[in-house]
């Protein structure tokens, strides 16, 4: 093998589990929102029908942001120990995320809650998500 050749240096199995975990809960989120729901809408669907399907896979979504979210907390608190989820900004960001998941999934049970009160606490949340996704990975020690 000659001496220019690259070598590859994978990420660690905690990072790669975060990565994974955070692509498929933010993803899913602006998948819905910004390409499922509008693509129903531009065909044609009747506002009840859209209104249906957003009320069935809206609470799946953040069943599966409060599952992800979980294990991200579980891989952080495991290479930066438990002080990380109050102390380094990724913990605080997945603490506010799991809160304002279940605090919006909790409104879907009760109607009579100000809609945008509901959308703007669902906005808050994907924000957090984007600004979890400039952080660093989680690392040994870090």
């Amino acid at each position: 093998m000659s001496s220019n050749s690259k070598t590859f240096q994978f990420l660690s199995m905690p990072a790669m589990l975060w990565q994974l975990m955070l692509v498929l809960w933010l993803g899913s989120h602006l998948a819905a929102v910004l390409i499922f729901i509008p693509l129903l809408v531009k065909a044609g669907f009747a506002p009840m029908l859209i209104h249906e399907v957003n009320s069935q896979l809206r609470p799946a979504l953040l069943l599966f942001t409060l599952m992800a979210t979980a294990v991200q907390m579980l891989v952080l608190v495991r290479a930066a120990g438990f002080n990380a989820l109050v102390r380094q900004l990724r913990g605080q960001l997945l603490l506010a995320i799991w809160s304002l998941a279940l605090i919006v999934l909790l409104t879907f049970a009760r109607p009579e809650i100000d809609s945008s009160l509901v959308r703007a606490l669902y906005g808050v949340m994907l924000g957090c998500g984007l600004v979890l996704l400039t952080q660093p990975l989680p690392k040994n020690g870090q």
